[in-house]
């Protein structure tokens, strides 16, 4: 992956200033994997669709995931195992344009993808984004989550959620640069290319009503409150696990790794984790999880003046005579 680069904001070089550009645009589901992401898109289809119960095979039909080979190899026409990574970058923005292009109104899609520059080519090009729902989680119970889905030990999951060039690998879909916990919720948070909403999958659980009312109106969908209790009602964990083990969630899973496990908040806190792997979470993590609203527990952040008179301090300790045990 290059280094971070602006996005193409307003009066930058248009390369698609020669061509029709369509006019739907895609709102983007966003979230590093394991925080939430199909919970949110479980809701909203369920209450843009008007149903009664949650479908999520319909639902990930409608809100599709940017890395489908499939869908990537119907639009671009081209055989993803032919492509090397780099083609896949140098091609997002032709992929995004097709997707919309293709379109009758504006799409929901689902990406775990960081925004960046991938071949020289934005990750998220303004031209085709319409908004980003960012769903993040704290990473101690992300780490839990990664490892119990990927069937990974919890110090592998680790290493890769601390690793800057971290990529998603896997058959059916192209590659998924995500990088870094960090990489990847700082880079939404600071790149001009779109509006984003930031949502806590903590504070999803403790009052989802509150946090979707505030995706539907970021959204800026009609609200219909009959629908919307629906739709909650419909997308309780219980209710997406038992969905699951219905069948009704694409590929089976074996019932002792089921896409919808646990749900909980604070499993690190519960013997998930050991002191030393929460301590490399949070040193890796530090910063933003503090502005995300994370308490750290082994780690203390401190200010550059803070740190400069601790060290003036140690240094003049350091230097004080020789200690006198008076009779």
């Amino acid at each position: 992956m290059a280094d971070e680069k602006k996005t193409p904001v307003a009066g930058a070089k248009n390369p698609f200033a020669k061509q029709k550009l369509p006019t739907s645009r895609i709102s983007w589901i966003q979230s590093y994997p394991r925080s939430g992401n199909a919970w949110v898109r479980a809701f909203l289809h369920t209450y843009m669709a008007k149903l009664d119960e949650v479908n999520l095979t319909n639902m990930g039909r409608a809100f599709t995931h940017d890395s489908n080979a499939g869908v990537f190899e119907a639009l671009m026409r081209e055989e993803v195992s032919k492509l090397k990574p780099a083609d896949i970058g140098e091609k997002r923005p032709e992929f995004l344009m097709r997707a919309c292009a293709q379109s009758k109104g504006d799409l929901v899609m689902r990406t775990h993808i960081m925004q960046t520059d991938w071949s020289g080519k934005p990750t998220f090009h303004p031209n085709f984004s319409r908004a980003a729902v960012v769903v993040v989680r704290d990473p101690r119970d992300v780490a839990i989550s990664l490892s119990a889905d990927m069937g990974m030990p919890i110090d592998a999951a680790i290493a890769n959620m601390n690793q800057p060039q971290f990529a998603l690998l896997a058959k059916g879909t192209t590659p998924q640069p995500i990088g870094s916990w960090t990489r990847n919720v700082v880079s939404w948070a600071m790149r001009p290319s779109m509006p984003r909403l930031f949502v806590r999958f903590e504070d999803l659980v403790e009052n989802p009503r509150r946090e979707m009312l505030r995706v539907v109106q970021f959204l800026n969908l009609a609200l219909d409150f009959g629908q919307f209790d629906k739709a909650l009602a419909a997308t309780t964990f219980d209710k997406l696990a038992e969905a699951e083990r219905a069948g009704n969630y694409g590929n089976v899973r074996s019932e002792d790794r089921p896409f919808f496990r646990s749900g909980k908040v604070g499993q690190w806190r519960e013997g998930g984790l050991t002191l030393q792997q929460i301590a490399e979470i949070e040193k890796a993590n530090a910063q933003a999880m503090l502005i995300l609203g994370y308490n750290l527990e082994t780690v203390e952040v401190i200010s550059q003046d803070e740190a400069k008179a601790r060290q003036e301090a140690a240094a003049a300790e350091a230097a004080a005579g020789e200690i006198v045990i008076e009779e």
